[in-house]
């Protein structure tokens, strides 16, 4: 499949959008990962995971890194497919939305800490 272009669609660097750049690395991503106070560099995807592990120091913080990744791909989505410019305020509220709704369907005794954590990025 060719493809017109592969350059990101969320910042104007020209940069080949891999799951890394797209994720970590994308001045867009980068700005998405900070609303919820945690910074991400330019380091490989498995040391930005584990640095975000130590950063988050929650039970939860897997649920927390792959929300925040499921709302800045819908915001390259939107983009590419309804024309909507990515957004970093957007992008947090999604975040916001999304992980509430995880909060009802998490265990008992999670839903308490991460309300509180939630409430702390609000």
């Amino acid at each position: 499949m060719a493809l017109p272009s592969y350059s990101c669609v969320c910042c104007c660097h020209s940069e080949d959008e891999t799951l890394t750049h797209l994720f970590i690395h994308c001045n867009f991503a980068q700005l998405c990962w900070a609303s919820i106070g945690l910074m991400v560099g330019l380091d490989d995807p498995f040391t930005t995971f584990e640095n975000l592990k130590l950063l988050l120091g929650v039970p939860f913080f897997m649920d927390i890194i792959i929300i925040m990744s499921w709302c800045i791909w819908m915001q390259r989505n939107d983009f590419i497919f309804r024309g909507i410019q990515p957004s970093q305020d957007q992008c947090y509220r999604h975040f916001q939305k999304e992980f509430s709704l995880v909060i009802l369907r998490a265990k008992p005794s999670l839903k308490e800490s991460m309300s509180i954590w939630l409430e702390a990025h609000v």
